[in-house]
């Protein structure tokens, strides 16, 4: 078991750390594996050709047709190209479940296997389309009216909103990405520490039912890292309203000296939510320390409030 007694490094309000050399050697060893290299976060793609529909559900679905030019240049003859736009038309639905989470399903038949951006509320993420061109995901809401819009490399997008009525009963905290970058969101609940039953983390997530019940936090994780330009995401989830215990749960983010991201910049993003109050946001630009380094963790102390939770 490592030993997570490590450098702490404060402040609730910086742009710009430098980190070079402020870390402690971990105890257990760490495997290296090859890993995509860091770049800046983009700004939000740009969409066009969105086309709004109604929807006879609580949920609002948005089609967005794949571009007509290049969809008429395979067509066999000219008066056939209408169906063709219309068989490319994508949709997403967006529906509250649990916890204030948000079912998205997209439909992209003309977009198999393809990189998709979903963005929420200034969250972003990258998925994949499966080979028929369909996207299945569970991603926690950051507004009370949610709006999701996937985006396609052509500009193209869909989008999705719903009505999420349960939001107010949680906090959220939310780091976001882009790269391998080693950077990692942990919740100590109620004075666990690292390796505790209460230490939450992407290594031991928990499950929406502990937030839905009203048991404890959980994480979920977004974005999947295998990709090109790989965009990621953890959102830590507690059930502020419904839980019978008291006490203070610490948010710490983490980062991991890895071969990827040693001696480098790298950015990410501190978002946080809670009880009806505007959503604070932190970016983090980040020198990491030289490579001799790799293995070392960094731990960043108050990019994220911690809670202060009452008993119900």
């Amino acid at each position: 078991m490592p030993d997570y007694k490590r450098y702490g490094i404060a402040g609730a309000t910086f742009a710009t750390i430098l980190l070079t050399g402020q870390v402690m050697q971990m105890n257990a060893s760490t495997e290296q594996t090859t890993v995509a290299e860091v770049q800046s976060m983009p700004l939000p793609v740009e969409i066009s050709d969105i086309e709004l529909t109604s929807s006879e559900s609580d949920e609002a679905v948005v089609t967005a047709a794949l571009d007509a030019g290049a969809q008429a240049t395979s067509a066999p003859a000219e008066q056939t190209a209408p169906a063709a736009i219309e068989a490319c038309q994508s949709k997403l639905v967006a529906r509250p479940v649990a916890a204030a989470i948000v079912d998205l399903e997209l439909e992209a038949p003309c977009a198999p296997n393809e990189r998709i951006v979903i963005h929420h509320n200034g969250m972003m993420f990258a998925e994949a389309t499966n080979s028929e061109g369909s996207l299945s995901l569970k991603v926690p809401a950051l507004n009370k009216t949610a709006v999701f819009i996937a985006s396609f490399a052509n500009g193209d997008g869909a989008v999705a909103t719903t009505a999420v009525k349960e939001i107010a009963s949680f906090d959220r905290a939310v780091v976001q990405m882009q790269g391998e970058s080693g950077i990692g969101l942990h919740a100590l609940e109620f004075g666990a520490e690292y390796d505790d039953a209460g230490h939450i983390s992407a290594a031991s997530p928990r499950t929406v039912a502990d937030g839905a019940s009203g048991h404890g936090g959980f994480l979920v994780s977004l974005g999947d890292p295998t990709l090109e330009a790989p965009l990621v995401a953890e959102v830590y989830t507690f059930p502020t309203t419904m839980t019978k215990q008291a006490g203070d749960i610490a948010l710490n983010v983490d980062i991991e000296i890895t071969e990827a991201n040693c001696d480098k910049d790298i950015e990410a993003q501190t978002m946080q939510i809670g009880q009806g109050a505007d959503m604070l946001v932190h970016d983090l630009d980040l020198t990491m320390p030289g490579c001799d380094a790799v293995g070392d963790f960094i731990m960043l102390k108050k990019v994220l409030n911690d809670l202060k939770v009452a008993s119900n």
